[in-house]
């Protein structure tokens, strides 16, 4: 079933990062549906992508529940999968879907389908740029649209990664993981977002807590560093409001 767990966002297991790519899907799943959708993709199409990994035709799998979602519009995505393949040239959904198949045993697809009580919202096709390694289980994705992807891109790697990873090196805030990518396509002018970050914790609190507006202090362990960047960055001038979204999605399942 390739179409039902092909997936999204960041992006974010992986040990190598040079060429990655990932298929990214939004699901919505009515909330009547929702411990149906659950069992199936995990108790059984896990098993599938399970196979394709074994067999190098994927590099991971995961499932992402969006926190907090109360829409009930079908429109509204409230999962994400994220399908992440060593590169472009070795990314061949066919080949992860249909052949391995037989890891599902006995069940028979139509048994254990998610497409006639799901909608998919939308998909995308992302290259990760650069990440500070981490396990984490809550991932704050921050989606942006710069007027120069190039000039964000250098500046995430060059200003900002670096005192993400001293924050992550020293449990300052929280944050177990950092990564970004951007996007291959959809493209243009309509396109939602052309980039994102995502912010790495353990618990809903710690990346709520990271959101929160604060005082950074003059004595804060990272104080310096915060207003070196501040002093330096671009940001103003690559994206003058911001982050277009900050969303954060729990784990649900993840195979690699």
């Amino acid at each position: 079933m390739k179409n039902l767990c092909f997936i999204l966002i960041a992006m974010l297991f992986a040990t190598s990062i040079n060429g990655q790519v990932s298929y990214i899907q939004f699901r919505h799943v009515p909330a009547d549906q929702d411990a149906k959708f659950i069992e199936r993709e995990t108790k059984h199409w896990s098993k599938v992508a399970q196979a394709a990994i074994k067999k190098g035709q994927l590099q991971s799998w995961s499932l992402w529940r969006k926190v907090g979602v109360s829409n009930t519009d079908d429109a509204a995505s409230n999962y994400v999968f994220v399908n992440s393949y060593e590169s472009l040239d070795k990314m061949d959904s066919d080949r992860v879907w249909e052949d391995n198949m037989d890891a599902l045993g006995d069940v028979k697809p139509e048994e254990i389908e998610t497409a006639s009580f799901t909608t998919t919202t939308f998909d995308y096709y992302v290259q990760y740029e650069d990440f500070v390694p981490g396990e984490y289980k809550i991932a704050l994705v921050n989606y942006g649209k710069p007027n120069d992807l190039a000039a964000f891109i250098q500046e995430n790697k060059t200003l900002w990664k670096p005192l993400h990873q001293a924050s992550i090196e020293n449990i300052m805030n929280k944050m177990t993981y950092w990564g970004m990518s951007s996007v291959i396509y959809p493209s243009g002018n309509q396109a939602d977002f052309s980039v994102f970050t995502v912010d790495g914790f353990n618990k809903v609190n710690d990346a709520l807590d990271y959101l929160r507006f604060t005082e950074t202090s003059d004595n804060s362990p990272n104080a310096a560093a915060w207003n070196d960047v501040v002093g330096k960055t671009k940001m103003d001038e690559l994206m003058p409001n911001g982050f277009e979204r900050r969303v954060i999605y729990e784990r649900v399942m993840l195979v690699k």
